[in-house]
C-alpha cells in the first residue's frame, strides 16, 4: 500500500493487479486511506458497485470509513462534460477493459481522468500485447514525455517491445 501510493503520487497512476480474490479492492481502499482529503470516484461493473455483494465497492469504503462517489462502467457519459472535475482520484476497475484506446469508451475514459490520480485495478493487466499496458499507462501519463525514469518517450519503448515480439517465432524461439 504504501509503495502503491508513493508510485501514484510521484508518476499520478498506479496499477494494483494480482489474480482473482486476492484484496485487490481492499488494498485499493487502504490506499485511498492513505491519501486524506482525497475526493475519490471510483468506476466498475455494476455487480461490484451492488450493496448485496458483500465484497462491492460501496461496503468496502464503507467499513474503511472513505467517502467516494461510484459509477457503473457503462455510464460513463454520467461523469463527462465537467461531471468528474470536483474528483482528484479515479478508481478504475476491470481496468482491462481500457485496453484498446481507438473506442469510444476509452475516449470517455481519458477525458474523465484527465489531470487526476488514477487507480487502474486489474487481473489481466496484459491481454493480447504490451500495447494493452501502453494503452493504460496513457490514462495518467504522456506518451512521449512521460515521468517514468529512463522511459521519456513510452509511444517508442511500447513500439520496440511489439517489433521485437514480431520477430520472433513462438515455436522456435520459445524460451525467447
Amino acid at each position: 500500500v504504501l509503495n502503491a501510493k508513493k508510485i501514484l503520487l510521484e508518476y499520478g497512476g498506479v496499477f494494483i493487479s494480482d489474480v482473482v480474490g486476492l484484496g485487490k479492492t481492499i488494498i485499493t481502499a487502504m490506499l485511498i486511506n492513505q491519501l486524506p482529503g482525497s475526493r475519490t470516484l471510483v468506476i466498475a461493473p455494476p455487480a461490484l458497485l451492488d450493496k448485496k455483494n458483500a465484497g462491492s465497492w460501496v461496503n468496502t469504503f464503507f467499513l474503511f470509513h472513505i467517502s467516494a462517489q461510484f459509477e457503473s462502467l457503462g455510464k460513463l457519459d454520467n461523469l463527462l462534460g465537467g461531471a468528474s472535475d470536483r474528483f482528484d482520484t479515479v478508481v478504475i476497475d476491470e481496468a482491462h477493459r481500457f485496453r484498446n484506446e481507438t473506442t469510444e469508451t476509452y475516449e470517455k475514459l481519458s477525458e474523465i481522468c484527465r489531470g487526476k490520480k488514477v487507480v487502474l485495478v486489474t487481473a489481466t493487466p496484459y491481454n493480447n500485447s504490451p500495447k494493452d499496458i501502453l494503452s493504460l499507462i496513457k490514462l495518467f501519463q504522456k506518451p512521449r514525455k512521460s515521468t517514468i525514469p529512463n522511459l521519456p518517450d513510452l509511444e517508442s519503448f511500447f513500439n520496440g517491445l511489439e517489433k521485437n515480439i514480431k520477430k520472433l517465432n513462438r515455436k522456435n524461439n520459445f524460451e525467447e
